[in-house]
């Protein structure tokens, strides 16, 4: 059996590693038991005019556990517990004002939290870290056409990050610090409906002009990003657009477009490097052939577009690329 050296920039130079021989054991395991449970109420306060308020409570118990052996494996093996309690209140208050069936104007404040450990990665330090907190406020309007075939939704919001968590170097052996804060503000609109009586459109467009770190870590002028910085993982811009149109009683097809626009790694200092804005294609039909037998046709990035999905400080995961789907359905 062969076992030579082997390089990334020649996976063919007949190089052999015996997958038998690995040593396969469990790196870590997370369990987690969590309950919620939430009221909301709204009154009608004068003509046309109703307020709104609910509280909701979370309850989360965690258990992260990592397994390690020493470098001479097979053992013995050591584990390392850590354990997060949490209980936490959300709160909502609104107004809604509503001046005829096809208007409806409203304005809201709502709070809400993350944990320290993102729910399954927890150490020494965001085991021991309560939860990150954030609060949104939205103003917008939902509109309707007279004959009720079109909805438009508009909605100007501004969210913050209160509490980010940051490393503390005066207590980093045992937690973190929730001193950063950071908000984005910007612009929703949503478009569905039927354009006629066999076209339909649904558009969804997402514009964030405004983003800034407000507060940062100390260690930011290394890693992550600094005051001032436009947040990591905020594109100025994203949406998608869709439609389908009934050829005949029988054929149905339809296309459509997402895209994002270019953005950073969230923790990376500036000057970051930048994944460029991209758009993919999709496309569908549809064949009733009769009350029971009905099949369909999908395909998610048609062109099969190379994008970075997903972004870390020194690499990136691709998006999917294209992807062929059949189904039938039989209706009986």
């Amino acid at each position: 059996m062969r076992r030579d050296a082997s390089s990334a920039g020649t996976p063919n130079d007949g190089a052999f590693i015996d997958e038998g021989s690995r040593v396969l054991r469990r790196g870590n395991d997370f369990t987690a038991k969590s309950w919620g449970t939430y009221a909301q109420d709204n009154v009608e306060v004068a003509q046309h005019v109703k307020l709104i308020a609910g509280l909701r409570f979370d309850r989360l118990d965690g258990a992260y556990n990592t397994y390690a052996i020493p470098t001479n494996a097979p053992g013995p093996e050591t584990v390392t517990s850590y354990r997060q309690n949490i209980s936490e209140w959300s709160k909502r208050v609104g107004a809604l004002y509503q001046p005829s069936d096809t208007v409806s104007l409203h304005l809201s404040y709502g709070t809400s939290f993350n944990t320290s450990g993102d729910t399954y990665s927890y150490n020494a330090q965001s085991a021991n870290t309560p939860p990150e907190s954030s609060e949104n406020i939205e103003l917008g309007g939902r509109f309707e056409s007279f004959d009720k075939r079109l909805t438009t939704r508009v909605a100007l919001f501004r969210s913050t990050k209160k509490n980010e968590r940051n490393t503390d170097p005066d207590t980093a052996a045992t937690r973190l610090l929730l001193s950063g804060k950071r908000h984005a503000s910007g612009l929703e609109i949503d478009l569905a409906g039927r354009i006629t009586a066999d076209w339909e459109l649904y558009v969804s467009y997402t514009w964030i002009p405004n983003a800034r770190v407000d507060v940062a870590a100390s260690t930011a002028t290394t890693v992550g990003n600094r005051v001032g910085d436009r947040p990591g993982l905020t594109p100025k811009y994203a949406g998608t657009v869709w439609t389908t149109v009934q050829v005949d009683p029988k054929i149905r097809v339809g296309g459509g477009l997402n895209f994002r626009g270019s953005q950073s790694p969230a923790d990376v200092t500036a000057p970051p490097w930048t994944a460029p804005a991209f758009a993919t294609g999709d496309v569908f039909a549809e064949y009733k052939l009769d009350n029971t037998w009905t099949f369909k046709a999908n395909v998610n990035n048609a062109t099969n577009k190379t994008y970075a999905d997903n972004l870390y400080r020194g690499h990136y995961v691709p998006g999917a690329g294209r992807l062929v789907q059949g189904t039938v359905v039989v209706n009986f």
